[in-house]
């Protein structure tokens, strides 16, 4: 039924569209991706920010978007429904148009995107996670909720100031922190391939970085080795093949920060506003949470154990088409680097990358931690393209 103060949108789609939701038709899926590694099959390069119809066939929704935005628009669209590529698409012929899913998929792009425009003033606000949550068919029903205790007292919550002071000197205080000027980190690691980055490799792993904020680390497995890294100005990475790309601006404003090498003792600069929202419980530990917004980006929340003051959690998005797609890296097990500064030896990463489908996660456990020692600067320099043996 029809309601006279009810949003024009959301009648559309209680009433015209619950009778093809009912019938398992609707998807939000994009119309032609459905493989993360078509990009480059096609021609994509991750970094690359030509107009996806440029580039993939038979796109009828998202026209405009830069083509490095396509897949991870489909990993977050998978996540959102909790479908695979197939629901929609016929494997290896994604540009096709045969399942019912996709003619609706059209519709309910343009839809959600004309809600944004004309309710919200062209903010992100509605996306296939609204109404979806994990699901092909949205529930019509409410469900009860789980009524939890009122907390009687809220609890004083420190500034951010003081946060922040306790984390530098729980990692080993400020005059530790700086003589330490270079660091070796080796270790273990299950990394993304194939499709979406759905299966793992394993790996080790090499990890250079030397003050102010150079970096570059390397993943070998048992057939062939991956790198990336940040050289002071630019996010490079090269693959399999010896193909060497630079990142697209908004890596390389995150990859700028992280390259910090005192980035524990920057993050009121790194910030343009910070903010304690309260207390959260994370792995078992309570947590004041913090929320800080960088110059030129989007929030992101940073979890400080409320006991030790160790920061616990980091958590991002990266923007897209259809909505932001989360980020989480959990730092555990911090231990003396025989320095007099700690580390974290285990830091697991859900999803596995910022631009992985969101189901696998990934965690990097360190083998040993080496500060001040020399580092060549070979091993730190972006490196030149591989090119391929001439065949015999």
């Amino acid at each position: 039924m029809f309601h006279p103060r009810q949003p024009l949108w959301l009648n559309f789609v209680l009433s015209s569209f619950r009778g093809r939701y009912q019938r398992g038709i609707l998807s939000f899926a994009v119309l032609m991706l459905a493989s993360p590694g078509l990009a480059s099959a096609q021609g994509a390069l991750p970094a690359d920010e030509r107009p996806a119809e440029q580039v993939y066939k038979n796109l009828k929704a998202l026209k405009g978007t830069p083509a490095s935005q396509l897949n991870q628009s489909m990993h977050l669209i998978k996540g959102a429904l909790g479908v695979d590529c197939l629901y929609c698409h016929i494997e290896r012929e994604w540009e096709k148009d045969t399942k019912a899913p996709k003619a609706v998929a059209t519709q309910m792009i343009s839809m959600v995107m004309e809600i944004n425009k004309t309710q919200f003033g062209g903010k992100q606000i509605v996306t296939c996670y609204t109404c979806h949550n994990g699901k092909p068919i949205p529930a019509d029903t409410p469900v009860f909720p789980v009524l939890e205790p009122v907390e009687a007292v809220k609890p004083v919550l420190p500034a951010v100031d003081q946060i922040l002071a306790k984390y530098v000197q729980a990692l080993g205080g400020e005059p530790a922190l700086r003589k330490v000027t270079s660091r070796v980190i080796t270790g273990t690691q299950y990394i993304p391939t194939g499709p979406g980055g759905t299966t793992p490799m394993p790996a080790m792993v090499e990890r250079y970085q030397k003050a102010p904020n150079v970096s570059a680390t390397t993943y070998r497995t048992p057939t062939y080795s991956i790198s990336q890294g940040f050289d002071g100005t630019t996010a490079w990475s090269q693959d399999q093949a010896g193909r060497v790309t630079d990142a697209v601006p908004l890596d390389i404003l995150r990859a700028k920060r992280t390259a910090d090498f005192y980035e524990p003792l920057s993050l009121k600069q790194e910030y343009s506003r910070m903010s304690v929202t309260g207390i959260e419980n994370i792995n078992g530990h309570d947590a004041y949470a913090v929320v800080g917004v960088p110059q030129g980006d989007a929030a992101e929340r940073l979890y400080f154990d409320t006991t030790t003051g160790l920061l616990l959690r980091k958590v991002t998005v990266l923007p897209t088409p259809v909505g932001n797609s989360p980020y989480q890296v959990d730092f555990e097990d911090y231990r003396d680097t025989g320095s007099g500064v700690k580390f974290p030896f285990v830091i697991q990463m859900s999803p596995s990358t910022p631009r992985t489908e969101l189901a696998p996660n990934s965690t990097l456990r360190v083998t040993k931690v080496e500060d001040n020692k020399a580092i060549e600067d070979a091993k730190l320099a972006k490196p030149a393209p591989r090119t391929a043996a001439p065949a015999r």
